[in-house]
């Protein structure tokens, strides 16, 4: 009975903290469920009553009965049939919504992670290495930050590609220079602490010191930096996309759906930019929700709060 009892304990102390968590901290528990669903729905599209990536149901449905429709005639109001309407090419709203939310997760967690590794791997060279390596790397860092990241996201992805993965590293390129000076000023801290001088004393190598005390300590501030930087990104994709940069059509992506394909019939098709539009806004909310409460629970000035 042992083992029951102290099953129940830890099923009892579990529900007690996720209840505490969500009555002091409602903006996150929101965030959390916005994103968890957004999840869901991009790992679960073909099942979500979705037609494939991209079919035009209505055209396709109109020529099977001999039938000629004009771009007015593929627009469809949401009805039984069409939950969100149907666009101008025909294609299911519905559909699209649910399966723009995969790029845009792909693009904000992929280009995030890949601009966090970047720019922890810089910050520690240069806070704890100093000298030459951190005035050499400082100056391009500087360098890259002066250049509006829009206009590096445009000439990036018009020189090389529009393809989800190239516009998954440009976006990692333009925010990894200001997350690494971030990074950096809290190396430059830890680094000037009484327990690394006392692992320096001790004859600990840079490598061990860089690794074993200084890490742990950037990471904190390292998963706050990246929550709040991911809705940046997906802002940053749907930007390029509203722009005519993004993915091509006729990607699933939310950007493309009130992009400039889609502009010219706004004031007809009232649902063309709503629902993209708000799934768009509710997950950008939804994360940065749960960067102010990660930064709220991770800030060590907070512990003993009982959040942590």
């Amino acid at each position: 009975m042992a083992p029951l009892a102290e099953q129940g304990s830890l099923l009892s102390r579990g529900g007690q903290a996720v209840a505490r968590f969500v009555r002091m901290q409602p903006g996150g528990t929101f965030g959390i469920v916005v994103i968890l669903l957004v999840v869901v729905a991009a790992i679960f599209a073909p099942y979500l009553h979705t037609l494939g990536e991209g079919e035009r149901d209505v055209r396709r449905i109109a020529l099977a009965e001999g039938r000629q429709l004009d771009s007015t005639g593929y627009l469809q109001p949401p009805n039984s049939d069409w939950w969100f309407g149907t666009s101008s090419a025909g294609q299911d709203m519905w559909s699209r919504v649910i399966y723009g939310a995969r790029p845009a997760l792909i693009i904000g967690v992929g280009s995030v992670g890949i601009a966090m590794v970047v720019a922890t791997v810089l910050a520690l060279a240069m806070g704890f290495l100093k000298g030459l390596v951190d005035t050499v790397l400082l100056r391009i860092l500087e360098t890259g930050i002066a250049v509006p990241g829009l206009l590096w996201l445009i000439l990036f992805t018009t020189a090389i590609d529009r393809s989800l993965p190239v516009i998954v590293v440009a976006i990692a390129l333009a925010f990894a220079p200001l997350t690494t000076l971030v990074l950096r000023g809290n190396v430059l801290q830890e680094a000037s602490t009484a327990y690394v001088e006392a692992a320096r004393v001790i004859g600990a190598s840079n490598t061990r010191i860089m690794l074993r005390h200084i890490l742990p300590n950037l990471l904190p501030l390292a998963i706050v930096n990246a929550s709040i930087i991911v809705p940046a990104a997906i802002m940053a994709e749907a930007g390029l996309a509203f722009l005519g940069f993004g993915l091509p059509p006729p990607s699933p992506s939310w950007g493309v759906d009130i992009g400039p394909s889609a502009r010219a019939y706004f004031y007809t098709a009232w649902w063309l930019p709503i629902f993209p539009g708000l799934a768009l806004s509710l997950t950008v909310l939804a994360f940065n929700f749960l960067g102010d409460t990660l930064r709220d629970v991770l800030d060590p000035r907070l512990r003993g709060s009982g959040l942590i």
